[in-house]
């Protein structure tokens, strides 16, 4: 079964073959990939929209990550830090954890779901540490992850109509997207170390 979510090709015919309960099926596929973290996310939302078209793949999409979103979250607070380490791995739970210490307002923590590179799926977990109500993470990871689903389910829905001109420029808004980030990021790592070194330079004089 799993091999047949993480397949592309399998994973539309599932849909497709779904009938009247595909919408829950889509549902259901979206609610699992976020669960077990080694099906992307991709793909599932790539054939929600390939299946179903753009609004509503991204509609039974958005669902599904969202109930497994919420259930991570309470799945860690549950079985607490020890047996989510054993689960996932002390280090790959260090490693979020780090991410979200510097996450110290809300924005923050949007921004680590908004942003590629970070397992959103392990991340959910973590968040279940946090001091953040189920709803407050409910709201803030399912706005955050909303654009990055979106494109993807619109470019699913674009192959299956056969307009790639739009495929190209969902993809390229993406990437510009990306980019963006990671300019701002190091232009302002560039400018902070001169200010920084001189900082330093006046404790050292003080002292």
């Amino acid at each position: 079964m799993l091999h047949r979510i993480s397949s592309k090709d399998h994973l539309v015919a599932l849909l497709r073959a779904g009938g009247s309960t595909g919408a829950l099926l889509c549902i259901a596929v979206q609610f699992v990939q976020v669960v077990i973290a080694v099906i992307p996310g991709e793909i599932t939302s790539f054939a929600a929209g390939y299946v179903f078209g753009a609004w509503r793949g991204f509609l039974y999409s958005a669902i599904g990550v969202t109930l497994g979103s919420a259930f991570n979250f309470w799945f860690a607070r549950v079985v607490g830090r020890p047996a989510l380490e054993r689960l996932i791995g002390r280090d790959t739970l260090a490693k979020i954890d780090r991410s979200l210490a510097s996450a110290k307002s809300k924005s923050a923590m949007f921004l680590l779901f908004l942003l590629p590179g970070l397992p959103k799926d392990i991340l959910c977990y973590a968040a279940g540490f946090s001091g953040m109500s189920i709803l407050e993470f409910v709201v803030l990871s399912g706005l955050a992850r909303a654009p990055a689903l979106l494109a993807s389910v619109l470019i699913g829905a674009g192959v299956s109509r056969g307009d790639y001109r739009s495929v190209i420029a969902v993809a390229l808004l993406v990437l510009l997207a990306i980019g963006g980030y990671y300019w701002y990021q190091r232009s302002n790592v560039g400018a902070s170390a001169p200010e920084e070194r001189e900082q330093t330079r006046d404790r050292q004089g003080v002292l």
